[in-house]
């Protein structure tokens, strides 16, 4: 009889590779926010999947987004490193392959498994990716390689196979039971945080906290309230928008989101306020 597996699987790649829509693939419903803009995670998401009998954990770590400046990167993701059974270094095959030397700095030390995942496969060619592989000397680092397309959940199954070969052999009963360590009211402010990364330009989302500091039932809608913590009375303004345009747009699209995913009817508060932290 085969026995299960169970194990930590950490995510690791810069910025806009792929890491959250490849959660959000594999899950089928959204863990994690997706944006445009660099550095969309912020904290590291951990949530529990099962794959044939076997269970997955992973951590979906903050994006590396900035090559002369990684310090809080790169010990924020040895921290996961080291409880990892498994890494998962994510990248964008359809550009050219930045930031290897920083990323080979992280998984050089350790003997764990390493699986490289080349994503949105789909945009490229066949020749493309052979090229962009060949040209390589940090595919050299890795037990295993992937070709997925996390958009169009192309090759997922055969990557969710291959960590799970990977992971140690458990028992279920004395491993954590979670889903996700992410609170409901948490992954709310998440959500109105996307909808801040796609009002707002590229600098002033990084500088923007969102908190629920409310949440009630009433009857058969749920009322939501939450603060939106800015810098300053300029940043205030730029989230206020002339005559509250942009606080309206990005509380229209959180509410929509909140919804689709919590599947009631919400009504959704929001106010900003500066806060020096």
């Amino acid at each position: 009889m085969n026995k299960k597996r169970i194990g930590y699987a950490c995510i690791i790649g810069p910025t806009n590779a792929g890491k959250s829509t490849l959660l959000n693939t594999i899950f089928k419903k959204k863990i994690s926010i997706v944006s445009h803009k660099v550095q969309t995670t912020n904290f590291a998401i951990e949530v529990v999947k099962y794959h044939k009998d076997n269970k997955i954990i992973f951590i979906d770590t903050p994006g590396l987004y900035n090559k002369k400046n990684n310090t809080n990167f790169l010990n924020d993701v040895n921290v996961e490193v080291k409880r990892s059974d498994v890494i998962v270094i994510i990248l964008d095959i359809s550009i050219h392959l930045f930031y290897e030397e920083i990323l080979e700095k992280i998984i050089k030390n350790t003997k764990k498994p390493k699986i490289l995942v080349f994503n949105k496969i789909d945009k490229v060619s066949q020749e493309f990716a052979i090229e962009q592989v060949n040209k390589s000397n940090f595919v050299k680092n890795f037990d295993e390689i992937y070709y997925v397309s996390a958009l169009k959940n192309k090759n997922i199954n055969n990557l969710l196979d291959g960590i799970v070969a990977k992971l140690p052999e458990g028992d279920f009963e004395n491993s954590i039971n979670f889903e996700t360590n992410i609170s409901k009211d948490v992954f709310f402010s998440e959500l109105t945080r996307e909808a801040v990364f796609k009002y707002l330009n590229q600098e002033l989302p990084y500088q923007i906290y969102v908190k629920t500091y409310k949440f009630e039932k009433e009857n058969r809608n749920y009322k939501i309230y939450q603060t939106i913590y800015v810098k300053n009375d300029n940043h205030k303004k730029i989230v206020l928008g002339k005559n509250g345009s942009v606080i309206k747009k990005i509380g229209i699209s959180a509410r929509k989101e909140i919804e689709k995913l919590f599947k009631h009817k919400v009504s959704l508060f929001l106010e900003v306020q500066t806060s020096k932290q």
